[in-house]
């Protein structure tokens, strides 16, 4: 991508920063939300400030996890972004940390509902954090992250994102709302499938720069196969979205999704993936708002 084309800028400015990806976060339990049936016009406090935290803390601990890998293994990150962590990285933690802490100081009256939501849900919560805090490193595999396990880094990711995009928001709903499990069960899968198909071609893009004792899918496969599973994981999504929602939003950002996939196997330029696969998550709370 040419350095001085307007769409290079964008994704160092969006994508590099991790604000895309955190807007993808909360817009994509936003969506969640909003097609289980709770308009916005009944939000409390409680989901404002759950689902703007869902957000603010991906971006977090996004950055968090780029500055250990660049510390760890900076040959697995692609040689533009690469350069951008190391001229930018601290920077960048100090403004999501400020953001962080902001946000937990702003909703300081929901206090007493987060932590009785961590005592209901202790066990899955903990799990989630297992996750996410030791994707890049973690002390239960000697300092590797899930990422670095062979064949654990694709799907962590996606049930990482199902969980956090596909339940959580679910609990920041109030009691009269409140779904039955198999509902929510549905909820967590459909959108892990969804998830999934969407990063599979970031496993296309690194082929040559993740180690090859990853064993991601693409390497032991093909980019054609790979492109193929995204497809279906994204179709397979489509359906599960189509069955359960009362709008056409996701289904569409799903139409979407299969045009990128089928882009990036073609055009393996990074504002396909920054922009386009990942802002496949903006779009599933945009066209939820939308058409709700």
């Amino acid at each position: 991508m040419p350095k001085n084309n307007d769409l290079y800028h964008m994704v160092k400015l969006v994508a590099y920063t991790h604000i895309w990806i955190a807007m993808g976060a909360t817009a994509a339990a936003i969506a969640t939300v909003l097609t289980h049936g709770y308009p916005i016009s009944e939000w409390n406090a409680l989901t404002v400030y759950g689902l703007l935290g869902i957000g603010i803390i991906t971006g977090c601990i996004y950055t968090r996890q780029r500055r250990i890998k660049l510390r760890k293994n900076p040959s697995g990150i692609p040689q533009e972004r690469r350069a951008f962590l190391e001229h930018w990285q601290l920077a960048m933690i100090w403004a999501w940390s400020f953001a962080t802490v902001a946000w937990i100081v702003t909703c300081a009256a929901e206090w007493l509902a987060f932590f009785n939501l961590f005592i209901d849900h202790t066990a899955l919560l903990f799990g989630i954090s297992v996750l996410v805090l030791g994707y890049a490193s973690n002390p239960f595999s000697n300092g590797l992250g899930w990422r670095d396990i062979p064949r654990l880094k694709w799907p962590v990711i996606a049930l990482t994102w199902g969980l956090v995009t596909g339940w959580l928001p679910l609990q920041f709903i109030p009691w009269d709302y409140t779904l039955d499990e198999w509902s929510v069960v549905k909820s967590i899968g459909v959108q892990t499938l969804f998830i999934a198909g969407i990063t599979l071609p970031f496993d296309v893009r690194d082929v040559h720069v993740d180690p090859a004792n990853l064993r991601t899918v693409a390497q032991q496969t093909s980019p054609l196969f790979t492109t193929t599973l995204a497809f279906t994981l994204v179709l397979l999504s489509m359906g599960g979205f189509l069955a359960m929602d009362g709008t056409p939003a996701r289904v569409l950002t799903g139409a979407v999704a299969l045009v990128g996939i089928l882009l990036a196997h073609f055009i393996r330029q990074e504002w396909i993936f920054s922009l386009w696969l990942d802002g496949c998550l903006i779009l599933q709370g945009v066209l939820a708002f939308l058409l709700a």
